[in-house]
């Protein structure tokens, strides 16, 4: 039994260091990271997300200010950091060179996090993931993430460092559906009676829109849709938390369920930004080799339908 384990775990870390990165997915995660971003900083002006007076002065450990692009402009040069940021985050989007733009993209999106003053849970998850995405960026030498089928030979050094990130993005996503699962039974009573989804869908500021009203309003009279709603939410939740352990043809099932569950969720309550971020962690969280290569044959029969070169996106990768 004792060789049986050692054997595994030889053959576990083997695979961390031959198994090529889904790079298509990591293009996608990090495209959806930045348009979240991209959207609370140009429909939110200065004036909105920062406050004057407490600039500068929330900081719970001086040395990480060194990483705040803030720490450097100052808010008198407030636009100048928008420019900056807006920029970076383009081309994050562009795809243009992920070695250098991966760092970009965490010193953006960390720099909003410790400075704006209404932040929500989906800044801090971008923070979270652009930051173990950086060992995935380094090793890509690319000069756009989107040349897909063109990625170089990296070694298995190389191949170890981005999967061991990969690895860590998906228990870091795995531990956060736990915690929003299994908060809400011993946190909040109507979680546990069937009951929060009425509430939270009918609050006057923070419910669904005038335009959802035929599609929701006669459902949330009924008890078992309600109760179904509040508690479904729960289990889906406890099933993505366990998506880790799955095997990939399961896991890979989760992806379309779980980002239209984080959609209607954005339509529901307005949380646009956040859903870009939770989109941006399950890409990498439920992706799979075989999900990647359709994904990939998919991009590359519109693009020839498009009548463009489909070198964007090689057949090498489909085969891969």
């Amino acid at each position: 039994m004792k060789n049986g384990l050692i054997h595994s775990y030889v053959g576990f870390l083997d695979g961390l260091a031959t198994r090529k990165p889904l790079f298509l997915f990591v293009a996608l995660s990090r495209t959806f990271l930045a348009i979240g971003t991209l959207i609370t900083l140009v429909l939110s002006g200065p004036s909105i997300l920062f406050d004057e007076p407490t600039f500068g002065k929330l900081s719970f450990n001086p040395t990480l200010e060194y990483f705040n692009i803030f720490t450097y402009f100052g808010f008198a040069h407030i636009t100048v950091y928008y420019a900056v940021c807006i920029a970076v985050l383009l081309a994050v989007v562009s795809g243009f060179y992920p070695r250098l733009t991966g760092v970009l993209h965490w010193l953006v999106s960390f720099s909003l996090f410790r400075s704006a003053q209404i932040l929500e849970g989906g800044d801090q998850i971008t923070v979270i993931i652009t930051l173990l995405l950086i060992p995935v960026t380094l090793v890509d030498a690319r000069p756009n993430h989107w040349q897909l089928g063109r990625e170089y030979a990296l070694g298995r050094a190389n191949y170890f460092v981005a999967n061991v990130s990969w690895a860590v993005i998906q228990l870091q996503m795995g531990v956060l559906y736990l915690q929003a699962s299994v908060e809400k039974v011993y946190k909040l009573e109507e979680w546990k009676n069937g009951t929060a989804i009425y509430y939270f869908l009918n609050d006057p500021i923070f419910g669904y829109p005038a335009w959802m009203e035929r599609l929701l309003a006669s459902a949330l009279t009924n008890a078992y849709v309600v109760s179904g709603l509040t508690w479904g939410t729960i289990l889906f939740e406890i099933i993505l938390a366990g998506a880790i352990f799955m095997r990939p043809k399961n896991r890979a099932k989760l992806l379309l369920p779980a980002v239209g569950f984080h959609l209607f969720i954005a339509l529901a309550f307005g949380l646009v930004s956040f859903f870009f971020a939770m989109a941006g962690g399950l890409l990498v969280f439920l992706a799979t080799k075989k999900t990647e290569a359709k994904l990939a044959q998919t991009l590359r029969r519109l693009v020839q339908r498009s009548g463009s070169t489909p070198a964007a996106v090689s057949p090498h990768m489909v085969a891969a």
